[in-house]
């Protein structure tokens, strides 16, 4: 089955518009706890690029709503997703680890593509789960939009109840849906924030988590001609053909008209200086040369090389914004690095909650760095990436990564492809400096390769994984 016909299937097919009780808490500890601990929201996009935004440097696409929020909040230059696919970056959020050792490889597909590539049907809902420590420590908590945990086509995989969410509606789970059938695919993020909005105002007396993963930029990109209006230059000069940049800027400007919404819904309720506010995306922009992608695959990594689906800088640094008035200071930190496996540790320290002593996390808790101590972080971030960037061979990237400070090395785990960069000197990886900086590359590959073999599978990797090989004429 194609994507495009399993994302309609699942999406707009799925029964149940949002089954939250709806009912405020009244219980005194609720109440109590509204004024000590943050409501928290996780804005998920998917398949947005770094550079994408007007705050981030686009003067193409209008985004004035996130633009505002950015002023109002800290953005962050080197904020990084844990794999350059859906379903392991999400694998990471909710469980602070690195999605390589859950044996999270690539997107969740069908049973047979899924044990091909020695991956689990759903991710385990035994271990510790970011919303279901919340849930323990008195928040309301619910995920609205994209699932890609678990299901449907694996009838088993638990719903997302199961993993302590209280209030769902998701698409790409056996959970309630969130679409109405027969819902035209320009109106996701509006019903998805709809769905928002009504949680919002039913907890308004009590402190919620809500992860908000909206579908848009992914593909299939079908924007009303109303929202397509505002980009017509970009429209090709001849013909009624729409194009690539029309169809996806308009889509851009859609999240976020829908985002600031969502923050008019938070101001009514008098939660906006309350509500800690993260927008991000779950991996780079898809290119224009996948098939889903080659009517719209218009998005930006702003400087840096690679895409959705390479461990180069374009595949796996996002945008990231932070708003919670007098605690995060106001302005642009290019020195922190934070990725999406820091979530968990982080949101729990903010929301008071103990981790329990025997938990394995690969994050770590950013609170001080985000609310102005000091931005270094003491653990290095690392990825592994097993597959290919769909045919585009500059952005084919090596299989392994660390990053550590203003290092990154990349590498083969036969320690092929060694590139070594200094990100804070070529942040666009255009020259490896491996050559002049042996002690760092060994310093770097020992630590990186001592990780990997942790890694289950590490010693079955798929055969031409992180290949540079080309099909050169003969």
């Amino acid at each position: 089955m194609k994507r495009r016909q399993f994302l309609k299937m699942t999406a707009l097919g799925a029964a149940g518009v949002y089954t939250g009780s709806l009912i405020p808490a009244a219980d005194t500890k609720a109440s109590a706890d509204r004024g000590t601990k943050p409501n928290i929201i996780l804005f998920l996009c998917d398949d947005l690029g770094w550079g994408d935004l007007g705050c981030y440097g686009n003067n193409r696409i209008k985004t004035p709503n996130l633009d505002k929020f950015a002023k109002e909040g800290k953005l962050l230059t080197n904020f990084y997703v844990n794999s350059p696919v859906c379903s392991p970056t999400r694998a990471a959020i909710m469980t602070g680890r690195f999605p390589a050792e859950l044996k999270f490889f690539y997107a969740l597909a069908g049973l047979k593509e899924n044990a091909e590539r020695q991956m689990p049907n759903y991710l385990d809902p035994h271990q510790p789960m970011l919303p279901r420590l919340l849930k323990e420590a008195g928040y309301r908590t619910s995920h609205f939009g994209k699932w890609h945990l678990g299901g449907p086509q694996d009838k088993t995989a638990p719903a997302p109840a199961e993993y302590g969410i209280d209030d769902s509606a998701t698409f790409l789970s056996n959970g309630p849906g969130c679409y109405p059938t027969g819902m035209p695919e320009h109106q996701s993020t509006e019903v998805l924030v709809d769905h928002g909005i009504k949680f919002i105002q039913a907890n308004k007396d009590r402190p919620f988590f809500m992860n908000m993963w909206i579908s848009e930029p992914h593909s299939f990109l079908a924007p009303s001609e109303e929202q397509m209006a505002p980009y017509e230059q970009w429209a090709p000069g001849k013909g009624p053909h729409k194009g690539a940049m029309q169809i996806y800027y308009a889509v851009v400007s859609n999240i976020d008209r829908h985002f600031g919404r969502l923050m008019e819904a938070l101001k009514k309720q008098g939660l906006y200086d309350n509500t800690l506010v993260i927008f991000t995306s779950d991996n780079g922009p898809a290119p224009i040369w996948g098939a889903d992608t080659s009517h719209s695959g218009a998005g930006s990594t702003g400087p840096f090389r690679g895409c959705k689906a390479s461990i180069y800088e374009g595949g796996i640094r996002t945008p990231f914004i932070a708003r919670w008035p007098k605690k995060i200071p106001v302005g642009v930190d290019n020195k922190l690095v934070m990725s999406t496996a820091d979530f968990l540790p982080t949101f729990c320290a903010m929301a008071g909650v103990e981790l329990p002593a025997e938990m394995k996390l690969s994050g770590e808790d950013m609170t001080d760095a985000l609310t102005g101590g000091s931005p270094h972080r003491s653990k290095p971030l690392m990825w592994e990436y097993r597959f290919g960037p769909w045919e585009r061979h500059i952005q084919n990237s090596p299989a392994l990564a660390i990053r550590k400070g203003k290092w990154k090395l990349m590498m083969n785990p036969d320690r092929s492809r060694v590139e070594l960069y200094d990100l804070e000197a070529n942040p666009s990886e255009v020259d490896s400096v491996a050559d002049t900086h042996p002690q760092v590359v060994e310093e770097l590959a020992a630590e990186l390769l001592a990780w990997h073999k942790t890694v289950p599978f590490s010693d079955a990797m798929p055969a031409g994984a992180g290949s540079f090989e080309y099909p050169w004429p003969k």
